[in-house]
């Protein structure tokens, strides 16, 4: 067993991860004969889901063509999230995972994901939290140094992309949903455990110092890694 696992053992024992509590919000709205978007959803490799045995349809766009890959939606286009080929209020639930760090225009994103839901719909986000220290860190670096670090994690480096920042963090996206008409039912922020040290046990005992302080304080509550939002369409 590897130090790190060690220290998992230790520190981390039954933990569930960002990804489980994201799952877990998106299929809190889930009903049956739904109609369902994933915005920005990308090739579906890194985060797959099974949202189309329950909804009547998961439709997902994004800029990228191999959207038009992803296993996880019952149809697909490739689109930019700004300008989107749906009907007003084609939507029951729109959900955006790891995209929103990546928005040139998040005003202009969020409009148009307005429009394509219906009243009362709800759209969830999951993103980093611009003042984490991950995230600072990613703002001083060139995307060619994610693309390297995340391939070390694992992650292909056609799945890194230039991160923005605009639209990331709790007071902004308050500001934005309230200029796009929607409601903020809630965004909570969340330290979890820090696997992005995985390179080395002492970076690795730094981060579950920092997370346990942030955890412990809810003064430092705005420095946490993980970002979920949910807001509500009006």
């Amino acid at each position: 067993m590897s130090r790190i696992e060690e220290l998992d053992r230790r520190y981390y024992p039954g933990y569930v991860d960002e990804h489980v509590r994201f799952d877990a919000l998106i299929r809190s709205y889930l009903r049956p004969g739904i109609a369902v978007l994933d915005a920005g959803a990308g090739r579906g490799v890194m985060y797959p889901n099974d949202y189309a045995t329950v909804a009547a349809r998961v439709a997902g766009a994004d800029t990228d063509p191999a959207v038009l890959e992803n296993e996880s939606l019952t149809d697909a286009v490739v689109a930019d999230l700004a300008s989107l080929p749906y009907e007003d209020a084609s939507f029951d639930l729109i959900f955006s995972k790891y995209v929103f760090e990546h928005l040139d225009r998040p005003v202009a994103v969020l409009r148009e994901l307005r429009r394509v839901l219906r009243p009362g719909g709800h759209l969830l986000i999951h993103t980093p939290n611009r003042w984490h220290y991950v995230a600072l860190f990613a703002t001083v670096t060139p995307t060619r140094f994610h693309a390297w670090y995340q391939a070390r994690r694992g992650r292909p480096e056609i799945d890194t992309f230039p991160t923005r920042y605009r639209a990331n963090d709790p007071a902004r996206l308050e500001r934005l949903a309230m200029a796009s008409r929607f409601r903020v039912v809630s965004i909570q922020l969340l330290e979890t455990k820090p696997d992005y040290l995985y390179f080395s046990p002492i970076a690795y005992r730094a981060g579950i110092v920092y997370e346990r302080a942030v955890n412990r304080w809810d003064a430092l509550a705005r420095f946490r890694v993980q970002l979920i939002a949910d807001l509500e369409a009006v």
